[in-house]
């Protein structure tokens, strides 16, 4: 009888470690890409172009999928750059998300076609990932 009841413990504890170690995969959604984290955010990025600066800027709409690209140029002037751009290029694209991961975007531009964003990493400040095949790093601020 003693020997029942000891193995009736150690099965319920066998079983009470089994189901406690279980793990939850991303529970609260913390390191998930979103449509919060992306959209009503302005992206920007700089980076040097033939002697010149541009600021390329994304921002991403919820509803509809129509979004809005912005390329900014300045040039030098005195070894500082123009608070002025000399050349503004704006577009707007379609953009869906690749699968149910929301791990790559597609976008769907009026010039260069269909390009793919993948592995996309967006946290609070940043939106990073390989931008048809160039690795880009956008810094965010709110635009609501």
């Amino acid at each position: 009888m003693k020997f029942l009841k000891n193995v009736k413990i150690i099965l319920f504890l066998s079983i009470l470690i089994g189901f406690s170690s279980c793990e939850n995969y991303y529970t609260d959604d913390f390191f998930r890409n979103s449509d919060e984290k992306l959209c009503n955010r302005l992206w920007e990025r700089t980076y040097l172009i033939n002697d010149k600066l541009c600021t390329h800027q994304l921002i991403f709409r919820e509803a509809p999928l129509i979004s809005s690209e912005t390329f900014e140029y300045r040039e030098k002037k005195n070894s500082n750059w123009n608070d002025i751009a000399y050349l503004i290029q704006s577009y707007s694209f379609y953009w869906e998300w690749s699968d149910k991961e929301l791990e790559g975007i597609i976008i769907k531009h009026p010039l260069d076609g269909i390009l793919f964003f993948d592995n996309v990493w967006i946290r609070t400040h940043y939106l990073s990932g390989n931008l048809s095949g160039e690795e880009v790093t956008f810094f965010g601020q709110n635009v609501r």
